[in-house]
């Protein structure tokens, strides 16, 4: 059988923190039942994760998404057919970074995304479950998501607005998709997609990059301790490793970065 070659398959470009983490596969799984198998995907990723500055989870640093090397490895790829997913912006309001600021990151990605010719998905807030959200569970979930950030809740939930009148008015400017994520889609958590929730909302999400074959069964990906993006720092100890890092029996690819 012939086997796709690199500039045969379709390529997805995948930019995000923690729901893209921990939803991963079921994003790999709506993206392979609207584009078909097998993929390459490049994604720059991680709980915590920044569009523009260094950022840390627990031991772990990784850089910003603006400076990683998944850019260099687009580039280099060569232009052809490219979907893309922009999501969990809202991230660094909590880290502190200003809503112009985080929308001068998302725009410089955007123009990358443009130059390789995406078609990009972008994702607003879930400023409907944020607005709902009491104090008093605001505090809880500040402390259990964001333990050493104290930006007030007044504060945060204007920031968030501005992000993402900003986003809105980037997508239109730019004709992109934007999809608006729905308040059933989460729990108690109200920045986190639950589980049961998580190939619905993907799968919602990606609508747009085609109809989808309900036939087509991705194969799993490997343990996530098994993948490691190109470059990684956990307490003092710089690592990484060359990527791709998983190369699926379908052909499949994913680099991390």
């Amino acid at each position: 059988m012939h086997e796709p070659q690199s500039e045969e398959r379709p390529r997805v470009v995948l930019l995000g923190a923690s729901n893209l983490t921990i939803g991963l596969p079921a994003v790999l799984r709506a993206a392979a039942g609207r584009l078909g198998l097998p993929l390459e995907v490049l994604a720059a990723l991680g709980r915590g994760r920044s569009y523009g500055a260094d950022s840390y989870f627990i031991f772990r640093r990784l850089g910003g998404i603006e400076g990683c090397g998944l850019w260099r490895a687009l580039a280099g790829g060569g232009r052809r057919p490219t979907w893309a997913l922009v999501t969990d912006v809202g991230n660094d309001l909590a880290f502190g970074a200003a809503p112009g600021q985080v929308l001068g990151w998302v725009e410089t990605a955007l123009e990358r995304l443009g130059a390789a010719g995406a078609r990009t998905v972008i994702t607003s807030l879930p400023l409907e479950k944020l607005r709902k959200l009491s104090a008093w569970k605001f505090e809880l979930w500040r402390h259990l998501i964001f333990p050493l950030h104290r930006t007030p809740r007044a504060a945060l939930l204007a920031g968030a607005e501005a992000l993402d009148e900003g986003l809105r008015s980037m997508a239109r400017e730019r004709g992109l998709e934007l999809v608006e994520p729905r308040s059933e889609w989460y729990g108690a958590d109200p920045i986190h997609v639950r589980r049961s929730r998580r190939d619905q909302a993907w799968e919602r999400i990606l609508s747009s990059w085609g109809d989808p074959d309900r036939a087509l069964r991705m194969p799993g990906l490997p343990a996530p301790w098994a993948l490691v993006p190109e470059r990684r720092r956990v307490l003092w100890i710089e690592g990484g490793r060359q990527q791709p890092c998983a190369r699926l029996s379908d052909g499949t690819t994913l680099a991390l970065y």
